[in-house]
């Protein structure tokens, strides 16, 4: 995950270190990561030795396929809320200059929206798909209390990427995105044209972040792949290469703690809170 191409160079030396540990645990590790578009045959495939996902798949999609080690700590920007270690939120972000803001930084909200959400009603959010925690369920989560006269905003504009839901929004073609805190770090960093126009007004409630993960044939190595996740990334933090990522440290996890991600689906789900795609003319 996180894999932008200014950073590609960074990732493959994390994975140099990891690798090396897992080697040294007697398990063989491929040389170079891989690269697929298609993530989700990535991840069912029963070779992959370790990968990353987002926090919705061990849950969902993944349930069976899968086995959860644990999760790599990302560090948000300094300027926002700093959440347990190994998990993460997602900012709500609109233009600086959509005379919806909330004046004089009151914001829609923190992990649920408030009264002030509702100056944003009929508008269009971006997303990156309906299989992502962060960039789209957490918003119908936030929302929650905010439905009782039916949903609040009209369709969404499906990007594919929260890089795309930002830029989307910075050149009008949506109006609100929730875009996962680490995702917002980078874009501040490497989109700084597209999120210079944009504004956070809200954070969504915490959860475990994007976790490290075995294949379900393999599940029998899980105990040796998070102690070499535990010597990679000790040995990790500090460098050059780790910085640049905003790494920190690492956390083992338990399938049980990602319940609170099924929860938060199941009740964004329960209640209808956009239009159906493709209602508007936008």
């Amino acid at each position: 995950m996180y894999d932008w191409p200014e950073i590609a160079d960074a990732l493959d030396v994390l994975w140099t270190v990891i690798a090396e540990s897992v080697r040294r645990a007697g398990l063989p590790a491929p040389r170079d990561l891989a690269r697929r578009d298609d993530l989700v045959s990535l991840w069912s495939d029963p070779a992959m030795l370790l990968g990353q996902v987002c926090s919705l798949n061990p849950v969902r999609d993944g349930l069976g396929e899968t086995e959860v080690i644990g999760t790599i700590v990302y560090d948000p920007p300094p300027d926002l809320p700093q959440p347990a270690p190994g998990s993460y939120y997602s900012v709500i972000v609109c233009r600086s200059d959509d005379p919806r803001r909330p004046p004089n930084g009151v914001g829609v909200g923190t992990s649920i929206a408030t009264a002030e959400i509702m100056e944003f009603a009929g508008a269009r959010v971006a997303a990156n798909g309906t299989d992502s925690q962060s960039g789209y369920w957490s918003l119908g989560h936030f929302v929650r209390d905010r439905l009782t006269d039916g949903p609040i905003f009209d369709d969404v504009l499906f990007t594919g990427a929260h890089r795309e839901s930002v830029r989307a929004v910075a050149d009008g073609h949506a109006d609100l995105a929730a875009i996962d805190v680490h995702s917002w770090r980078l874009a501040c960093e490497y989109e700084p044209d597209a999120a210079g126009r944009l504004e956070v007004i809200g954070t969504t409630d915490p959860t475990p972040g994007v976790v490290c993960v075995v294949s379900w044939e393999l599940k029998h190595h899980r105990a040796a792949l998070d102690a070499a996740l535990h010597r990679a990334i000790d040995s990790f933090v500090g460098t050059p290469a780790a910085r640049r990522l905003h790494i920190s440290g690492y956390r083992t996890r338990r399938l049980e703690e990602f319940q609170i991600v099924a929860d938060q689906v199941e009740d964004a789900s329960r209640h209808p809170w956009h239009a159906p795609t493709g209602t508007t003319g936008a």
